[in-house]
């Protein structure tokens, strides 16, 4: 009932009496923020002073934290089972898409996190099966950009094959250009800077600059892998799971 009329008093044109209402519902939020017209259907929203959700975006997430002069941009779909929470001055930019699926085939909890001045700006993809960070002073640039928190593994023949989550985390005064590509599981230290279309698939932990490299052999043995990895039990799950 808490997110139908959050929906409900989301679609209400005149801001104050927005906000009003949202509050007699338990969520917290200034009544010097702003929330434009859109899908808002969330169990629990905390906006502070001067955060501003601007229009035309879907929103359906477990929770929404916007710290003071936090923003969300228009056209972003935020969808699934996860949290959401932007320090100060953080925001996502317009026309993002960040979404998460339910059990049985995701598990436990997960959160986007955006440290204070940490930017994602336009036309990125971020998949939130795990944990997503990203540090302060931190920007995905560009646009096109996708970070995957989950990938497959398959067997050299026949229908078995194995999921590995992995959560991502990327320090403070980091920038990614555009269209680059995440690998579940990575950590990129501070002060790095990654050039346009770069794949992702392993740690950075010295600051500097890393560009785009060639594609590289790697053999493929089912077992091995998994043997390097953790597998993930208890959550009836729909298929084989495995963490980094």
């Amino acid at each position: 009932m808490k997110k139908l009329l959050t929906l409900l008093f989301g679609l209400i044109p005149i801001n104050i009496i927005k906000i009003f209402l949202l509050r007699t519902l338990g969520h917290a939020i200034s009544y010097n923020s702003y929330i434009g017209f859109g899908i808002l259907a969330t169990k629990n929203i905390e906006l502070k002073k001067h955060s501003k959700i601007k229009h035309f975006n879907f929103i359906k997430v477990e929770s929404l934290i916007l710290e003071e002069s936090g923003f969300i941009g228009s056209f972003n779909i935020l969808n699934g089972p996860l949290t959401i929470f932007l320090e100060k001055h953080a925001g996502i930019s317009k026309q993002n898409k960040i979404r998460r699926s339910k059990a049985p085939i995701s598990y436990g909890k997960a959160e986007l996190h955006l440290g204070e001045n940490a930017i994602i700006v336009s036309n990125h993809f971020l998949d939130l099966t795990k944990s997503v960070s990203l540090g302060n002073n931190s920007i995905l640039a560009g646009i096109g950009s996708q970070l995957w928190t989950h990938g497959y593994y398959h067997a050299d023949f026949g229908k078995e094959r194995i999921r590995i989550d992995g959560e991502i985390h990327i320090g403070n005064n980091v920038y990614i250009g555009s269209g680059c590509i995440f690998n579940p599981g990575v950590n990129v230290a501070n002060a790095i800077h990654i050039g346009a279309g770069s794949v992702i698939s392993k740690n950075l932990e010295l600051s500097g600059m890393y560009v785009g490299q060639g594609l590289r052999y790697i053999e493929n043995d089912l077992g091995i892998i998994q043997s390097k990895l953790k597998k993930v039990e208890g959550f009836n799950l729909v298929e084989q799971v495995y963490t980094k």
